[in-house]
């Protein structure tokens, strides 16, 4: 699920908190705005780590889909940045594996766990 307007942001974060049911992902694309982004991705790791896909696409136009990820990910290495730092400042060491597991659980892992069975892969 996502939603559109930022208010709704933090319930449907609340919401996927209590219901194992409902698995948030990604920004439409009218939020994807880097402010917007910015913003839903850090309420989103605060209330719910890395339980949540933090970008999806339903770009018809390769442009779009290109462009989309290319700034996405931009912001996603900006974000978990900001929160590695919060725990290096706290005294947690952060290792390549925890990084691993948080960029896989965040592209895709944590909507696999949410089906219940791993993604087939293609390329």
């Amino acid at each position: 699920a996502t939603v559109l307007r930022r208010a709704d942001q933090h319930e449907l974060a609340v919401l996927s908190s209590k219901f194992r049911n409902l698995h948030i992902w990604g920004c439409w694309w009218y939020c994807n705005n880097p402010s917007v982004v910015t913003e839903v991705t850090n309420l989103r790791m605060e209330l719910l780590g890395t339980n949540f896909t933090f970008q999806a696409s339903s770009a018809r136009v390769h442009d779009q889909l290109i462009y989309k990820w290319i700034h996405a990910r931009s912001l996603l290495k900006k974000a978990l940045a900001a929160k590695y730092s919060e725990l290096l400042a706290t005294g947690w060491r952060v290792s390549r594996g925890d990084i691993r597991r948080d960029v896989g659980q965040l592209l895709g892992g944590a909507f696999e766990e949410f089906l219940g069975l791993p993604l087939q892969h293609t390329l």
